[in-house]
């Protein structure tokens, strides 16, 4: 009974192993079922099935990566590619700013610090400039795939993305201790006014 369940455990994993592949797309339509290791500027480097050695191929030849994971990637084409030709006209740079936009939330020590020092108004201007001003430490990005956070486009689009999110919420924060602060100013001042005019 024991070897039974060894066996079938055994045979699960090899037909796991045989499905979850990560799957090349080439531009003839021709699928290669791969183990992507890394998609550069120029090529993508992988692992073709049941071969220990990386191969490349030009990323040229590629039109989309599909990771075993779900994750979808397409190659942005020549001809799609506009003047700009920077990180942003990248489909693997728009993955990671998607990625960020679900997945960042280490903003929130930053964002209640800036709030908790709204009590120090007017100088809580400078903690909240220094917060926004620091990129996210990569231990608090809260990314979900640490294969993906290989490739430097998709690390600087989530990157970037993650810095935007945590300085919009730094300064929603100092809009709403200040305000907060300065509305408990003015209801203060007037109590005082009202009691000193009886």
């Amino acid at each position: 009974m024991r070897k039974l369940i060894i066996l079938i455990i055994v045979v699960f994993s090899c037909l796991y192993n045989a499905v979850a592949q990560d799957i090349i797309t080439l531009k003839s339509g021709d699928e290669l079922k791969v183990k992507i290791i890394r998609l550069n500027a120029k090529d993508v480097v992988f692992s073709p099935q049941g071969v220990n050695d990386t191969m490349s191929m030009a990323r040229e030849n590629v039109t989309k990566l599909t990771y075993q994971n779900g994750t979808l990637i397409y190659l942005a084409e020549e001809e799609t590619i506009s003047d700009y030709t920077g990180p942003v006209s990248d489909s693997i740079y728009n993955a990671g700013v998607k990625d960020a936009s679900l997945y960042y939330k280490g903003y929130k020590a930053a964002s209640t610090g800036t709030l908790v020092s709204a009590l120090m108004f007017p100088y809580n201007l400078i903690p909240a400039i220094a917060c926004s001003a620091t990129p996210p430490r990569d231990q608090n990005l809260g990314y979900t795939d640490s294969k993906l956070m290989e490739n430097p486009s998709y690390k600087q689009g989530y990157k970037d993305q993650a810095h935007k999110i945590k300085k919009r919420k730094v300064w929603k924060s100092f809009a709403i201790g200040s305000g907060a602060i300065f509305g408990l100013y003015i209801v203060s001042v007037a109590l005082i006014v009202t009691t000193m005019a009886y």
